[in-house]
C-alpha cells in the first residue's frame, strides 16, 4: 500500500447552496489552506473494583478547520464570505471589476457562506460539510502580510474520493509595498486623509464568532456567540504616536483605516482592499526596537458606531465575479 505522501495532501473548498449539505469541492485556493481535524469528546467508563475502563463513550464528533495563509485579492473574498455577512458583489460600470462589500450586523445574525472542504491525494481523501470560518487574525506589515484563523464542521466523512479537476485562481497576491494605513478623528475625514508616515504594522482581528450547540438527537449546531474584535496598531513614539495616550486617557474614538491598492484591473479600477473600523484604545505595550525605531504598540477595541451603523466595513475590488 502506497504511505500518504504529506505534499500532495492537496485541500479543495466548494460553497455550499445549504449549509451541511455537501457540494463538490470544485475549487482549489493557491494562497490559504483551510484544513480539517477531527475532533471528539469521550468520557472512559471503569467500573468499581476494576483497575482498567471497560468501554469508552463518544459523546460529541465534529471538525476544526486551521486556517493560514497569505492572503490575495482574489481569495480574500472566500474567508470574509464565510466569516461576515454576505453580499452580492457589484459589478464596477461595464470593466471586468467587482466590489465585494463585508459589514457583521451588530444587533443581527450574519449570513454568511459555508463550504465543503476537501482534503486528501488521488488514492484516499476524506472531507467534511458545513465548515463556518469562526475567526480570522489579518497581519498587515512591510515584512510580511499574512492571515490565520479557524473554523467549524460537521463530521469527517472518509473513503471519499476528491473532485476532478478543480478551479485554480491565479494568485492576486497583496503585498507589502501595497498597504497604507489611515487613523482619524472621524469617519468622513478617512475619505481625504493622509497616510501615516511613522506607522509599522496594523492588525485586525474577528474571531471567536461561531460555537457548536448539541441538541439531542441531532448534529451539532453552530451558532454565533460574543466574538472578540481586537486590533493593533505599532507607532513611533513620535507626536502622533505618543497622541494616542491622551486617546486612552479621554476614552475617545479613532477611525483606522488599512487599504492596499494593486494592479489596474480596467480603468479606472485597481485590485483593492480597504478595511475601515472605528476603535478606542484599550492597551499600551512596552517601548520597544523596530528597525532601529523606538515604537510603541496599541491594543485597538473596534466599537459600533451608532450614526455609522455598524463596527466594521470591508471592500474588496478584484476581477472576481462570484465565488
Amino acid at each position: 500500500m502506497t504511505l500518504p505522501a504529506t505534499v500532495y495532501q492537496g485541500i479543495q473548498v466548494g460553497v455550499e447552496s445549504t449549509p451541511g449539505t455537501p457540494v463538490a469541492a470544485n475549487k482549489k485556493l493557491l494562497s490559504v489552506s483551510l484544513k480539517p481535524s477531527p475532533q471528539t469528546e469521550t468520557s472512559p467508563f471503569r467500573a468499581m473494583g476494576n483497575k482498567y475502563a471497560s468501554f469508552v463513550s463518544l459523546n460529541k464528533e465534529w471538525t476544526s478547520i486551521n486556517i493560514e495563509g497569505q492572503p490575495t485579492f482574489n481569495e480574500i473574498v472566500y474567508l470574509l464570505s464565510g466569516l461576515m455577512h454576505y453580499a452580492a458583489p457589484a459589478q464596477q460600470g461595464a470593466t471586468a471589476a467587482y466590489k465585494w462589500t463585508f459589514v457583521s450586523n451588530t444587533s443581527a445574525a450574519d449570513v454568511g457562506k459555508t463550504f465543503t472542504v476537501e482534503q486528501g491525494d488521488a488514492d484516499r481523501a476524506w472531507r467534511v460539510a458545513g465548515a463556518r470560518v469562526s475567526g480570522l487574525t489579518f497581519d498587515f506589515g512591510r515584512n510580511e502580510i499574512k492571515v490565520s484563523g479557524n473554523g467549524v464542521g460537521e463530521q469527517l466523512e472518509t473513503g471519499i474520493t476528491l473532485t476532478a479537476t478543480p478551479t485554480a485562481l491565479a494568485p492576486v497576491p497583496i503585498l507589502p509595498t501595497m498597504l497604507k494605513f489611515y487613523m482619524e478623528d472621524t469617519q468622513a475625514a478617512l475619505s481625504g486623509a493622509t497616510a501615516l508616515t511613522n506607522s509599522f504594522s496594523m492588525q485586525w482581528s474577528l474571531t471567536d464568532k461561531f460555537g457548536l450547540a448539541w441538541p439531542v438527537g441531532q448534529d451539532a449546531v453552530a451558532v454565533e456567540g460574543e466574538p472578540n474584535a481586537s486590533g493593533k496598531i505599532v507607532l513611533a513614539t513620535d507626536t502622533a504616536g505618543l497622541g494616542l495616550i491622551a486617546t486612552l486617557r479621554a476614552s475617545s474614538t479613532k477611525w483606522f483605516r488599512i487599504e492596499a491598492t494593486g494592479g489596474l484591473i480596467a480603468t479606472p479600477y485597481y485590485h483593492k482592499l480597504t478595511i475601515d473600523f472605528p476603535a478606542q484604545i484599550e492597551s499600551i505595550g512596552d517601548p520597544t526596537d523596530t528597525d532601529n525605531v523606538y515604537t510603541m504598540e496599541f491594543g485597538l477595541k473596534p466599537i459600533h458606531d451608532a450614526t455609522w451603523g455598524k463596527s466594521v466595513n470591508i471592500e474588496v475590488i478584484t476581477n472576481l465575479s462570484a465565488l
